[in-house]
Parts: structure tokens; C-alpha cells; sequence
């Protein structure tokens, strides 16, 4: 459970929209039990009301999990055309898959089995869109290069950026992730201060990095 908001917010938040989604609870449950991290479904609410906003046709999504997000967006989402979704686990590959499957969005929804760099070395198409949510402590390597994948207008969006608060406060910090922190602190102050950029970080969920890149109008 992050800890950047207090229990009581977040339990809030939550219980104003209730998931009436049969395999989207199931599929939250199996996360849940299995200790699989899938998107708050703060977060997963937020994401969802800004793809209605942008209406994004392509989308790139780095950490799959068991599809959850994915398959969330798309179905909440018609304007999506495609989402290619990368995940290094064998294992959750193939439970993503067989959701995706079991929902009708094969058509949609492409689950890619690679390590999240390498994919994005050999990419040349472009999204609109462009969702982070694999190893934390990569995340500035992933966002460089996905750079050159991402259209003109389009965002990138981070999750997971406050690392349970520990990005915030060194007495939240455990020792074993003390490398992450530093490279997510040097990431958001990287992503913050480059004039290329109008980005923001929301403390929604675990903290949620949203960034555009700027064009010759602005």
C-alpha cells in the first residue's frame, strides 16, 4: 500500500467509483493475492479520464503485468486503436495474454515478451501516448529513449514516481532500495528542469509524472 496520502483519502477516493467490471475485479483480486503491483485504482481512474481528454489512437505501455491497466484503458476508451505492451516476466506474458484474450481485445492489445530497453531500442513507430510502469529504477534510461517513439503533442506518463513516499522523506528510505531512490530523485529533477518539457507530478496513488514535450508555440 503506498503511503504519500493517508488511509482514509485513499480508502475515500476508492469508494467513489465503485468497479462494477466483473473481469477487471477479478483480475484486481488475483493481483492482490498473488502480490502482483497492478495501477492504483486511484491512479487507474486519473489515467483513464485523461486518455478521454487526449483521445489517444496508439499506445505504448512499458510493464504489463497481467494486463490490467491495458485492458482497462482500451475498454474504457474506444478512441484507442492500439496498445503494444512490453513485459519481461514469461509468466505474467502469458496471464496477460489469456486476459486480453478472454475480453475480446486481441485485436487491440499486443503483449510483447522483452525487456522493456531492448524493445524500445529497435522501436520506430510512434504513440501518442506513452505509459511507464516497469523497473523503477530504469526509469530515465526507458523515458530517453522513448522519446524519439512519441508524437508530436504526445505524453508520457510515469507511475509510481514517489516510491511509497520514499522519494519525499530519507526516513521512509529501506536501505535495499536506496539505489532507486536516488535514481528516481535524479529522474524527477532531470524531467523537472529541462526546459524541453511542461511536466508535473500529481500525488495521486504513488505519484503519477506527466510530462509533454513542449512545441515551437509554446
Amino acid at each position: 500500500m503506498p503511503n504519500i496520502n493517508y488511509d482514509y483519502i485513499e480508502d475515500y477516493l476508492r469508494d467513489l467509483k465503485d468497479l462494477k467490471d466483473e473481469k477487471l475485479r477479478e483480475m484486481m483480486d488475483y493481483a492482490e493475492e498473488n502480490h502482483v503491483p497492478i495501477v492504483e485504482r486511484e491512479s487507474e481512474e486519473f489515467i483513464n479520464f485523461l486518455l478521454a481528454m487526449h483521445k489517444p489512437k496508439r499506445i505504448l505501455e512499458l510493464g504489463t503485468a497481467i494486463g490490467y491497466s491495458s485492458i482497462s484503458f482500451a475498454k474504457r476508451n474506444k478512441c484507442i486503436e492500439k496498445i503494444d505492451s512490453v513485459e519481461l516476466k514469461e509468466e505474467m506474458v502469458e496471464i496477460a495474454r489469456r486476459n486480453i484474450l478472454e475480453v475480446g481485445l486481441e485485436d487491440r492489445i499486443k503483449v510483447h515478451h522483452s525487456d522493456a530497453y531492448d524493445f524500445l531500442l529497435d522501436l520506430d513507430e510512434k504513440y501518442d501516448f506513452i505509459f511507464i510502469d516497469a523497473a523503477k529504477g530504469q526509469y530515465e534510461k526507458y523515458f530517453d529513449e522513448a522519446l524519439k517513439n512519441l508524437n508530436e503533442g504526445g505524453i508520457i506518463l510515469c507511475d509510481n514516481v514517489l516510491f511509497k513516499g520514499m522519494i519525499a522523506e530519507d526516513s521512509l528510505v529501506k536501505r535495499r532500495k536506496i539505489t532507486i531512490v536516488k535514481r528516481l530523485r535524479k529522474f524527477l529533477k532531470d524531467v523537472s528542469s529541462d526546459e524541453r518539457f511542461d511536466s508535473s507530478v500529481i500525488p495521486i496513488g504513488d505519484g503519477i509524472l506527466l510530462v509533454r514535450r513542449k512545441d515551437e508555440e509554446d
